[in-house]
């Protein structure tokens, strides 16, 4: 047997009963996606064969269901197969990433307030450059007496290993969800600025 958490999700048309893994495609001609009826449904299957079939106890009453999850676990599987390759170079690109932080230990955060500074982008931090930007979904956020807009911090390594650093993230997010590949292994230094119209209560 084979043991991996695969999840399904699809769309099923309620005047036609036809079943759709893309919204987008739920359409028929002359229609809007938006405007047509759905039932939006997500399966879980954690137990195929060793042929990659859903197990019995685990298949969907929809054929198509089972055979998306299939395709879903050989994509699983292909990708897995490549953690002995991709782990390695993630684990020299990080070491690279590193060694370019040894004389910037002080330097990792910096407070950026856009109100008084002006919008942020990359050329207010000379020699360094951006990689990765998330929001913050705090649920201070969300308080009635908060008129602040989210923080958004935007993550940046020295401009020399701009190259390295987004080689190794493309490896990280490409095993995203694979048990297989050990993340903390190739983890690497990041300066952090944030880029906010209030302090950081």
């Amino acid at each position: 047997m084979i043991y991996e958490k695969i999840e399904v999700k699809y769309y099923i048309r309620k005047d036609n009963r036809k079943i759709f893994f893309d919204y987008k495609k739920i359409a028929e001609p002359g229609e809007k996606a938006w405007l047509v009826d759905t039932i939006d449904r997500t399966e879980k299957f954690t137990v195929f064969t060793n042929k990659g079939k859903v197990s019995k106890s685990q298949r969907s009453k929809y054929d198509v269901v089972n055979e998306e999850a299939e395709r879903k676990l050989q994509e699983r599987l292909a990708l897995k197969a490549q953690t002995a390759i991709d782990l390695p170079r993630a684990i020299e690109l990080a070491k690279v990433v590193d060694k370019a932080f040894e004389d910037k230990m002080n330097d990792l955060f910096l407070e950026y307030d856009y109100l008084e500074e002006g919008d942020f982008d990359d050329s207010k931090t000379p020699g360094w450059v951006t990689i990765k930007i998330k929001t913050s979904h705090s649920n201070w956020y969300d308080n009635d007496d908060v008129f602040n807009a989210p923080s958004t911090y935007h993550y940046q390594v020295p401009i020399e290993v701009e190259k390295e650093a987004r080689e190794l993230q493309a490896i990280r997010r490409k095993h995203q969800g694979d048990n297989t590949f050990r993340f903390w292994e190739c983890d690497y230094r990041k300066r952090e600025v944030r880029v906010a119209d209030h302090s950081n209560y």
